[in-house]
């Protein structure tokens, strides 16, 4: 798997919505996920955990800024939100990604949470 932009748009239509069978056939069996401020997931059957509660979780809005490639390193910067019963929830989020043989063996995730009003 080349890494591309196309490829990477498939990633963050797969995260929008919610669609982490797609994300889970990409990623190493030794893949290393760093949700800065979060913790460190180790393994595959760990990352697998770790997303699960995503399936299906769709995306009020998903945009992207801009997706920047390097070799074997991609890197997504953009903003999604989701509505809850506290209002308008709004994450801008930068994902590191680096490959290996086609899959995903690090993922570093910096994740910024704004709440706003209804």
């Amino acid at each position: 798997m080349t890494i591309s932009k196309e490829l990477m748009e498939k990633f963050n239509i797969a995260f929008a919505n919610g669609d982490v069978d797609f994300i889970f056939a990409s990623a190493a069996d030794d893949i290393v996920m760093n949700e800065i401020g979060h913790g460190i997931t180790k393994g595959k059957a760990a990352f697998i955990e770790k997303m699960e509660p995503m399936r299906d979780y769709k995306a009020d809005v998903y945009k992207v800024y801009r997706t920047l490639i390097d070799g074997d390193t991609a890197v997504v910067e953009g903003e999604m939100q989701f509505a809850d019963e506290d209002g308008l929830v709004t994450y801008y989020f930068n994902d590191w990604y680096t490959f290996k043989n086609g899959k995903i063996t690090n993922l570093t995730a910096y994740l910024i949470k704004q709440t706003q009003e209804k």
